[in-house]
């Protein structure tokens, strides 16, 4: 029986990880995740920039083999993904979150490729259209998330999640591979205020500080 489910965050450096440097930073699930597997050391990149590395990575092949040598850069045609690879071979599969490799813009066309399950496609262009105009405007001000009461279930990671958690109640007894790829902590994100204050400074106190040192 083969179960992967293969996590991506991104722009997350490896010191963000508790489990890997003690930067006073709290990671609890991840740093569980990484206490019952194998946890690297080090790891390369074929490309630094974002498209790239992600074709890489879901397609096996180099960049410049795949035609996906930058972002906004669709793979081609005749390559194929490791979801339609798996999917002929019976294997379900499913990708939730931010893909890139579509040929779009930032936050894709909303559109599934071939080879996933298409009930549980979500990448970053549905969110937005799920959204009120106000709503998409204030998903991309990390000053929300100083507002009072803002919600967890308002930002694109906790919709993710949540369509990975019914994936898993649907398919979990199959034989799977569940790619669940966080655009957080990419900026601009939000975030509900219980996490941001327990890093951030009060912003006026900030600003005071740097006022006096000018002064």
């Amino acid at each position: 029986m083969a179960k992967i489910v293969f996590i991506m965050t991104d722009t997350q450096r490896h010191d963000m990880l508790s489990c890997y440097a003690d930067t006073g930073l709290k990671t609890p699930n991840l740093d569980k995740l990484a206490s019952g597997g194998i946890r690297f050391d080090k790891a390369y990149t074929v490309q630094p920039v974002c498209q790239p590395a992600r074709a890489a990575l879901f397609t096996g092949m180099y960049p410049s083999t795949c035609g996906s040598w930058t972002n906004s850069q669709g793979i081609s045609d005749n390559v194929h993904t490791i979801g339609q690879r798996l999917r002929d071979k019976g294997i379900q599969t499913a990708y939730i979150g931010k893909w890139h490799l579509d040929g779009g813009d930032y936050f894709g066309l909303g559109k599934c490729p071939d080879g996933w399950n298409p009930d549980y496609w979500y990448d970053m262009r549905n969110f937005l259209e799920e959204l009120i105009p106000e709503e998409r405007y204030n998903s991309r001000q990390t000053s929300l998330i100083e507002e009072p009461g803002f919600p967890a279930e308002f930002t694109y990671a906790h919709k993710c999640s949540n369509k990975a958690i019914s994936f898993l109640e649907n398919h979990g007894d199959d034989d799977f591979l569940l790619c669940l790829s966080y655009d957080e902590p990419h900026g601009p994100s939000v975030c509900p205020v219980e996490f941001y204050k327990q890093y951030v400074i009060n912003r006026k106190m900030i600003n005071n500080i740097y006022i006096a040192k000018i002064d």
